[in-house]
């Protein structure tokens, strides 16, 4: 399961963008949006993002978060590399896909794939001899 996340506003045509992206390439995902904002292709709303994260990355769902990266970070709490989920974050304007976590184990994958359905631009940070 991968669940995207939208906290404000101008971000949620990006994470419908980014659902209908992976539902299109086969992949199980779901749309987590504030309570406070509209959102109509959400598949739930939450009264606080955050704390949808952190229990999300707790039940090792894979994460894509359509707002700052500061709130993502605080929100996780990684245990070890070789069994957490993957985390990916999305500028709120749509323009940068940054893996946050796992590279290695399919976030950088999906930082490409998601930044090529939204035209968007992966900013790759861990690169590995085998990519």
């Amino acid at each position: 399961m991968i669940a995207i996340f939208s906290l404000a506003q101008k971000s949620v045509a990006v994470a419908e963008k980014v659902k209908s992206v992976l539902l299109a390439e086969g992949f199980d995902a779901e749309l987590i949006c504030s309570e406070k904002i509209s959102c109509d292709g959400a598949d739930e709303k939450v009264k606080s993002v955050y704390h949808a994260i952190k229990e999300s990355f707790k039940a090792h769902k894979n994460i894509v978060a359509v707002l700052p990266m500061g709130v993502v970070v605080r929100a996780i709490e990684p245990k070890k590399k070789t069994e957490d989920p993957w985390v990916v974050c999305i500028d709120e304007n749509g323009r940068y896909v940054i893996p946050v976590l796992n590279g290695h184990r399919g976030a950088n994958e999906f930082a490409r794939l998601i930044a090529e359905g939204i035209s968007a631009e992966p900013v790759i940070t861990t690169l590995y001899e085998d990519e």
